[in-house]
């Protein structure tokens, strides 16, 4: 068994010396025309042929004008460590067609990508359509043999680093984004890309354990609810002494939190009887286990109040909102029950051991979606003034004549955020600073504000002014346009919590980049196609970025290797390369070379940027780029052109090529 499968054998990632590699990404991780392609090559006898690919996409995803390149150090990796193992070779034998001749299986263990030199674009640089992100030089064989693995390496990790980047300008540089996608990801090599691109891309941190060894990754997390719901009861408390932080003398934290909850009961209008006394311990337990990290999931439960019972139970009341409203009647669970109660829980009635509560499961709805939102989309989608105006008045009806009982919606939150501040309030006697609490259900913009509306009575009531700064995360099935939408109705979160639109790239699961011949001993290729979107463009080219004097990127301009440079304050004809009468002077202020040598003689050719360094390149990259550019509704395409002597190459060429049709 040789090193490569020792490392395999002993786990998913090994070191190879200078770099940690992924042992799924070997040769054998590839197509099966690309072997058989390589033994007709060879047969053919063009094992001495040279040949040049172009690796590129042919349009931005997610509807967007800019892509961001990911994936360029693994695909370095993968270059280092190119080799048919002889358990390769002998599965290839009993796995290709009968009668490839011997000869071939031992020019295949001799391969390595020494003769290989690559070409490409920094790592976190914003690219565009048909700009070649990376360029192969080698012997045809090889390269067409890396072709497969390289797009496996370069795809995912770019459309990640793309879609992470595009959640960060929507929330903007001030709220945390976590990626806590790892359940939802498309296997553990998807778990752990999605990890390391969603914070090259401008995350903060992920949830994800493997990650945050691997790639040196801040790792953060809370609890489930099902911690909460492993309480039922104060009694079932085993543990209730901590030490206070300054004397080192163990106090009884149950006591200062009830002690707390009480007279926060006043404040905050919420009875003590109408709170879970279940969540109270699971807070109380799990603060004691994290004293200096306590951050809690506080919408396990939903309340009861004295003005919800009268809402469910006056006639006038309900007739009031059925004819303001015409809400359709509500429709029995599937365990026969109405209006969104679950486990038994009907009138108020205890279940399953919890007090005066019912613990959401994930298909549940609060008390304020039932009553209130069964005429909308999503929970998260009601405007700022909704919200602003269910505070302040008794009953209000908004343009989509829906009607507001603001006594029952701020009920259905209470229970806890008023555990989680006496916890913390009681954490704050013993020395302690709690972090904040979570939300994973319900209309996040309203009640993200109603927590920070608490938090702030609670900091003036108590002179305790660190409970302001209190953070609030949200979680539940997050999008791009749910930010957006949050953003206009004035949330007070301070933290996302992102996981399956994020890793699946559900709006766009595929990036489509693409890996063509466009020369073969110094011969030009082309690809014609009736899709003129589909045509190459031939030769081996040269990729500059042309600046404007206000620093902005204003050009990708493409051009034959044999052509000089542009050069800073000279004019330049900039041409799309396939309509003619589409053609501009440019005058640069600053011409940016965009290709690199990463690769050549069998070895890494620059100095290789750390995670953090290349997830600050993301972001000022992104600073070069103008606005209409990135803006997410119709933003404006970024130009991509060709020199005039590169169009006129591909023309003459596509003529010589193209058939001749005729007529009879």
């Amino acid at each position: 068994m040789n090193d490569r499968e020792l490392g395999c054998a002993g786990g998913q990632f090994m070191d190879r010396g200078r770099m940690n590699q992924n042992g799924v990404v070997q040769p054998l991780l590839t197509d099966l025309y690309q072997i058989t392609m390589a033994y007709a090559y060879w047969k053919s006898d063009k094992t001495d042929d040279t040949a040049v690919f172009d690796l590129f996409f042919r349009n931005n995803p997610f509807h967007g004008e800019f892509t961001i390149f990911a994936g360029l150090e693994e695909c370095l990796k993968f270059l280092d460590s190119f080799h048919y193992s002889q358990s390769d070779i002998e599965y290839l034998k009993q796995t290709l067609p009968e009668g490839i001749e011997h000869e071939f299986f031992e020019y295949l263990g001799n391969l390595t990508a020494r003769d290989v030199t690559l070409y490409a674009i920094d790592e976190g640089t914003v690219a565009f359509p048909r700009v070649p992100i990376i360029k192969i030089e080698g012997p045809l064989i090889i390269v067409q043999l890396l072709e497969t693995t390289l797009l496996t390496l370069v795809n995912y990790a770019s459309l990640m680093a793309t879609n992470a980047a595009r959640y960060r300008m929507v929330a903007g540089k001030h709220v945390k984004l976590l990626e806590f996608g790892l359940r939802r990801a498309q296997g553990p090599d998807g778990g752990l890309s999605a990890s390391k691109y969603s914070y090259t891309g401008g995350f903060d941190g992920t949830s994800n354990v493997l990650a945050g060894k691997l790639f040196n990754i801040p790792v953060k997390g809370t609890h489930a609810h099902a911690y909460i719901t492993s309480f039922s009861s104060i009694g079932e408390l085993k543990t209730r002494l901590i030490k206070h932080k300054q004397t080192g003398i163990m106090e009884d934290l149950l006591e200062h939190a009830v002690k707390h909850r009480a007279m926060l009961s006043h404040l905050l209008d919420v009875s003590t009887e109408e709170s879970s006394e279940g969540e109270l311990a699971a807070m109380v337990s799990y603060a004691i286990a994290f004293p200096d990290g306590f951050m809690a999931l506080v919408d396990t439960y939903d309340v009861k109040s004295r003005e919800t019972e009268q809402a469910n139970t006056d006639p006038r009341v309900i007739n009031d909102i059925k004819s303001e409203n015409s809400l359709p009647k509500p429709k029995a669970s599937t365990n026969g029950h109405k209006n969104g109660q679950t486990n038994g829980q009907l009138n108020g009635h205890k279940t399953n051991g919890h007090q005066n509560g019912v613990a959401q499961s994930n298909g549940s709805r609060s008390p304020k979606d039932t009553k209130i939102q069964d005429t909308k989309p999503s929970t998260t989608t009601a405007t700022a003034k909704t919200a602003t105006t269910t505070a302040t008045s008794k009953t209000t009806t908004v343009s989509n004549g829906t009607a507001y009982l603001p006594k029952y919606v701020e009920k259905s939150f209470r229970s806890g955020l008023l555990n989680f501040s006496a916890v913390a309030l009681a954490l704050n006697d013993l020395g302690y600073h709690a972090l904040g609490i979570r939300i994973d259900s319900g209309d996040l913009a309203y009640l993200s504000c109603l927590a920070r509306e608490t938090f702030e009575k609670v900091a003036e009531r108590f002179k305790v002014p660190w409970f302001n700064k209190l953070t609030i995360v949200a979680s539940n099935d997050i999008n791009e346009d749910t930010i957006l939408s949050l953003n206009e109705q004035g949330h007070k979160i301070d933290c996302f919590g992102i996981g399956t639109h994020l890793v699946t790239c559900q709006r766009q699961p595929a990036l489509g980049c693409v890996y063509k011949l466009v020369e073969i001993n110094g011969q030009p290729r082309i690809k014609l196609s009736q899709d003129v979107e589909k045509v190459t463009m031939p030769g081996n080219k040269n990729a500059y970025r042309l600046y404007s004097a206000d620093g902005h990127a204003l050009i990708d301009l493409l051009q034959k290797v044999s052509e000089p440079p542009p050069a800073v304050g000279q004019k330049v004809l900039c041409r799309h390369p396939f309509q003619e009468s589409k053609r501009a002077y440019v005058i640069p202020s600053h011409v940016e070379s965009l290709y690199k040598v990463y690769w050549k003689a069998g070895k890494i050719c620059q100095q290789l940027p750390t995670l953090e360094q290349v997830r600050e390149k993301v972001q000022i990259s992104l600073k070069t780029l103008r606005n209409d550019h990135k803006r997410t509704l119709n933003p404006t395409p970024y130009k991509v052109a060709v020199s005039d002597n590169l169009y006129n190459f591909i023309h003459d060429l596509w003529l010589q090529n193209a058939p001749i049709g005729e007529l009879s």
